[in-house]
């Protein structure tokens, strides 16, 4: 039987203690190694500051986790935070510049590369940034407390509690403008505990806010929420889930739009990307930086070279954000999405805009598909963007049908990484990628890797 190793915590004191800060991660942390051979990863701090910390947690592999106390020796690249709302668990790097984290992003990720693929990388050919605040156009926000006082906003970084914000600087002034307004309406419902959560979203064509509930709303609330919409001129969605053993496999989530008329007859919320309309609705996956997203885009059909003659498979299609401007651009494009309901959308966006070369399927990436239909079908060139757990069976299936050219898009090195890893060892190489600050003032990056393959004397496939 194989066993894994996992480290176990060893007992720590909750003394303070000192520490001189020598680097930084790829998460913006502190970096710090002490006389007993442990290496520390310090939230909050800089490069070249002594520090005061409390240990949180240390491995029996001696890397540990400690928590910023004080700053004893300040580095000159600390600045001050704008945001008011410390520990809400968002924006962890609000002490730095942007182009600081830019340059701890980029350095964290060739460092991995090195350590985990024996591969320098070099240089990336851009660590693209846009607005550093207003950029975010979604937001999920928690709502709780008692018939006294209604809380709203976000959950703490460390543990289950809500930070309670009026105002947020990294999401769009639209959005973070309608914070205090949401909290006074929620203040007018009969059982505000009915709502546990609410979403705000930013489209091109109008701001939308749904408010998620555990059971149906009565009569006069959603007459609230109908004016609390008209008034604010945002659209309102109510999303309704039913009871438990009541579950349809399509249904048992209800969303309606109370005050349809506000879209002055526009089919719903939509963003613009390569001047194609993306249609969506509010729970829906959707890029929250919509100018990265677009210069990512760009980047990607960049990197795919695509010609009139290609056939592409994009895994985990989403909505259609790649899969439709790839469309233009070639012969026939496969979209695959494990969420029925977006792959709907996708196939309804490729019609609105007259898409008649992409064709969309339903399957969990995670699963078998090897026999599927769309998985036998031609393809040369491959795109993907998987979530945080990356795309390890997919690389599997790639190397058997060895496409001439994979981009992946990815939101976590650490399983890109792995991913990527196995491509190295078949025959592909890595010839390009680059840095997206998708989520500004975050721990958070965006990659976008080329890997193209090699034939037997090195040279890169046609």
């Amino acid at each position: 039987m194989v066993k894994f190793f996992k480290p176990q915590k060893k007992e720590v004191s909750p003394k303070h203690f000192a520490l001189s800060i020598i680097d930084a991660d790829i998460s913006g942390r502190g970096v710090a190694r002490d006389g007993n051979g442990i290496t520390w990863f310090v939230p909050g701090a800089l490069p070249g500051e002594e520090v005061v910390v409390r240990a949180v947690s240390v491995k029996k592999n001696n890397i540990g986790e400690a928590e910023l106390i004080s700053v004893k020796k300040r580095s000159e690249q600390r600045i001050s935070p704008k945001c008011p709302n410390t520990g809400c668990g968002g924006c962890s790097l609000q002490h730095i510049s942007v182009e600081l984290e830019k340059r701890f992003k980029a350095d964290g990720i060739v460092r991995l590369m090195k350590k985990n693929l024996g591969i320098d990388p070099g240089t990336p050919d851009d660590i693209v940034s846009g607005e550093e605040f207003g950029y975010r156009r979604t937001a999920r926000l928690s709502v709780t407390g008692d018939r006294r006082e209604i809380h709203l906003g976000f959950r703490e970084e460390r543990g289950k509690n809500l930070v309670e914000i009026d105002s947020c600087c990294v999401l769009h002034p639209d959005l973070s403008d309608l914070i205090p307004v949401i909290r006074e309406v929620l203040n007018e419902i009969s059982n505000f505990k009915l709502i546990g959560h609410v979403e705000l979203v930013r489209a091109d064509n109008i701001t939308a806010v749904m408010f998620r509930c555990i059971n149906s709303l009565e009569p006069s609330d959603l007459k609230t929420l109908f004016n609390f919409g008209n008034k604010n001129g945002v659209a309102v969605y109510v999303q309704t889930r039913h009871e438990k053993g009541k579950e349809d496999l399509e249904d048992w989530e209800e969303l309606d739009l109370l005050n349809e008329d506000i879209l002055n007859g526009e089919k719903g919320l939509y963003y613009t990307i390569d001047d194609k309309r993306i249609y969506f609705v509010p729970g829906d996956f959707i890029q929250v930086n919509d100018e990265i997203n677009r210069l990512m885009v760009s980047r990607v059909m960049n990197y795919l070279e695509l010609t009139a003659d290609d056939r592409l498979l994009d895994l985990f299609c989403g909505l259609g954000n790649f899969t439709l401007p790839i469309a233009s651009r070639c012969e026939h494009v496969y979209g695959i999405e494990g969420v029925w309901n977006m792959v709907k959308e996708a196939q309804v966006n490729a019609e609105r805009n007259g898409i008649a070369n992409a064709e969309f399927f339903v399957h969990d990436l995670t699963d078998d598909f090897e026999k599927t239909l769309w998985a036998k079908s031609k393809f040369n060139k491959v795109m993907l963007d998987p979530g945080r757990a990356g795309a390890e069976k997919v690389i599997g299936y790639l190397m058997k049908k060895k496409p001439e050219t994979i981009v992946y898009v990815s939101c976590n090195p650490l399983t890109m990484i792995r991913d990527i890893r196995e491509a190295l060892s078949k025959g592909y190489k890595l010839s390009r990628w680059s840095v997206f600050d998708m989520f500004p003032k975050t721990e958070h990056v965006e990659t976008v890797v080329l890997l193209s393959r090699k034939k037997q004397n090195g040279s890169e496939s046609p």
